[in-house]
């Protein structure tokens, strides 16, 4: 099959809607197996169901779930083969034990399957960047509505009822409105799963006589409500990870043997992942032990870091899923004592769990990272 026809088959995937919204599991695993062939973990269309794919899983599924969904990696690595175009490799032995399966479970997964493997041709499209932007675009089609999942991820970050509401109507109509009647775009900014698309068009918005008359009476609303979906798509597509990915690997100042370091670094994972593990023992603002639940966090953004701060352990935080977003979007920060300091712009801080007593314990080797966040990153 050719590219076009995979991207139809990956924007009908047809997630479980059985609770009234579109589970996420299929999405997040697909997203899981482009994440490690991108980063080269998987290399011969072998895509084995262990921890680095269930961690790879994880991750996404915090970022995507709704409600009561419960995290059970097995039930897409099983259920994906209703797709047509993911396989399960099954031992002869294990055949009649694998068809007698009533309902998939981690340890029969574990014990029957040897792994799963994707049609050589769609493989084939995944290793190439290009052409695996657009599968993975594709794949958000099965979520609920844009609309839908930017009000919820806006809510994720602290965003009152009240603001959600503003900004979707700003994006909705107010926007679209002013751009088409000057001949600047026709299409709705809320049907944009595009990073790269969205920059396009709302890069010539702030050229448009009425948006700039708009925004300046709404003291900057309608730009913000631009800039928060802007950070929407950067969340759920990753580009701006990608394109740092990209540079690692065409930078011939770098040594191969640490492209390999740094890529990890930068999605989270490998030796800096390990290393705040190590370092914090769980979440280093609550504790939380399960390290399936945490994610490594740069203080000093990646953007901004050189190749050694980038995987100094000491620019790294270990955080919940809600307090990281919370801190890399700037709605928090911690003082030189480690106290948190928590933004007038985050609306709804009891959503997320968030409090004034707060606190991480903060070494000397923290202080430098730090103090450029709350600098350079923090929302006053």
């Amino acid at each position: 099959m050719s590219l076009a026809q995979y991207a139809e088959k990956f924007q009908s995937l047809k997630p479980d809607k059985s609770s009234g919204h579109a589970k996420p599991h299929k999405v997040c695993m697909m997203f899981a197996v482009m994440d490690l062939i991108e980063l080269g973990h998987i290399q011969n269309n072998h895509i084995y169901y262990d921890d680095l794919l269930k961690q790879r899983f994880s991750w996404h599924f915090s970022r995507l779930k709704q409600k009561n969904d419960a995290e059970n990696p097995f039930l897409p690595f099983y259920h994906l083969q209703s797709s047509g175009w993911w396989h399960l490799d099954v031992a002869p032995e294990n055949q009649q034990a694998f068809k007698s399966i009533k309902s998939a479970t981690d340890s029969n997964i574990k014990k029957l399957v040897n792994f799963a493997y994707l049609d050589e041709t769609l493989f084939e499209l995944l290793l190439v960047p290009e052409s695996a932007a657009v599968l993975r675009n594709c794949l958000t089609s099965n979520l609920d509505s844009m609309e839908e999942q930017y009000g919820r991820w806006a809510k994720s970050i602290g965003k009152s009822d009240k603001t959600i509401q503003n900004y979707l109507g700003a994006l909705k109509n107010s926007i679209p409105k002013w751009m088409d009647e000057v001949g600047v775009s026709d299409k709705g900014l809320l049907g944009i799963s595009s990073f790269t698309e969205y920059q396009k068009i709302v890069s010539k918005t702030y050229e448009v006589k009425e948006f700039k008359e708009y925004n300046a009476r709404g003291k900057g609303m309608y730009s913000a409500a631009i800039n928060s979906y802007k950070d929407f798509l950067l969340d759920i597509t990753q580009a701006d990870i990608k394109q740092d990915i990209d540079e690692i690997i065409l930078d011939k100042n770098i040594p191969d043997t640490q492209k390999a370091v740094m890529v990890n670094a930068r999605v989270g994972q490998g030796q800096f992942r390990e290393n705040l593990i190590g370092y914090w023992k769980g979440c280093a603002v609550t504790q939380y032990p399960n390290y399936r639940f945490l994610i490594a966090s740069h203080i000093k953004p990646w953007s901004k870091s050189n190749n050694e701060e980038r995987l100094d352990p000491y620019n790294g935080l270990l955080l919940l899923a809600n307090i990281d977003k919370a801190f890399d979007l700037g709605f928090i920060s911690f003082s030189e004592k480690g106290k948190i300091m928590i933004s007038e712009h985050l609306e709804e801080r009891q959503t997320l769990g968030i409090h004034p007593e707060m606190n991480i314990l903060v070494s000397k080797k923290h202080q430098d990272y730090l103090a450029f966040h709350r600098e350079m990153q923090f929302r006053l």
